[in-house]
């Protein structure tokens, strides 16, 4: 019998951006409480992420009592103000209306991307749904791309790893809940998990794209990550890793805490 935990939870305040290690991790309605809670746009207020702008990875965000600073190298720390008006933004085929955050951290990442850059962020009147084909109760979503959390496994990057000449670590994949005392790839199986207070549903397997070949400490590409993936956990024209899925009730999930599954595909 597997005895499933939390190994490792992720908070991403900043679309694309590092990724926070966390030991607690809030959910409102919407989804992790400040995941892709902010998002760089250009300027057409389309979002950018590191599938184009590698150097997105080396921005790393600090978060204090809601209140988002940025760092880079080479870049002094900036602390990010409250909004002044609204920004029409598109994520993927999604548009909607969001804060711009002026224009002092808007000349901050044009100077370290190297691109015309503007950040925005959530308000209580952003919304956004879910794909309809696979969510039917008006689950919302932040920045993120397509729903509010991500699930993955230790156990199957443990096995993608023994493909590679050496171990990559978990945040090349973005996840929010990493789960370990599984097997290799049981996540694909899972239908839905309860976890203290919450349930997941997992809808939808993760499509990937070449962010997973980007080193998260120095933005380089390897590319030997999503050529492993190709060989290894390919269908069709695309390869997956780990599981798109949201969330039914509120709550904070913790590092350690036990993990049950309620039913299975």
């Amino acid at each position: 019998m597997e005895s499933l935990h939390i190994s490792a939870l992720y908070l991403h305040p900043l679309k694309s951006a590092a990724a926070l290690a966390v030991e607690e991790l809030p959910y409102d309605e919407r989804g992790p409480i400040f995941d892709r809670h902010w998002m760089v746009v250009d300027h057409n207020g389309k979002f950018r992420s590191q599938r184009h702008t590698q150097k997105m990875c080396l921005i790393v965000p600090e978060l204090q009592a809601g209140v988002l600073a940025l760092a880079a190298p080479s870049m002094p720390r900036i602390e990010v103000g409250q909004p002044s008006e609204l920004r029409e933004v598109t994520v993927w085929a999604d548009t909607l209306n969001a804060g711009d955050c002026g224009d002092a951290v808007a000349d901050w990442l044009t100077t370290f991307l190297g691109v015309s850059s503007r950040l925005v962020v959530l308000t209580p009147q952003s919304e956004r749904l879910v794909d309809r084909h696979y969510a039917g109760n008006d689950e919302t979503v932040g920045f993120a791309d397509g729903f509010p959390s991500l699930i993955a496994t230790q156990a199957s990057l443990d096995d993608l790893d023994q493909y590679m000449s050496s171990a990559v670590d978990m945040r090349r994949f973005r996840p929010n809940i990493v789960i370990s005392g599984s097997t290799p790839y049981a996540e694909d199986q899972w239908q839905r998990l309860r976890i203290g207070e919450l349930e997941f549903d997992l809808v939808k397997p993760c499509s990937r794209c070449i962010i997973p070949s980007i080193d998260p400490d120095t933005g380089e590409k390897q590319l030997v990550v999503n050529q492993a993936l190709m060989t290894h956990r390919r269908r069709g024209r695309e390869t997956y890793f780990g599981q798109n899925a949201v969330h039914r009730g509120t709550g904070s999930l913790r590092v350690g805490q036990a993990v049950e599954v309620i039913s299975e595909k």
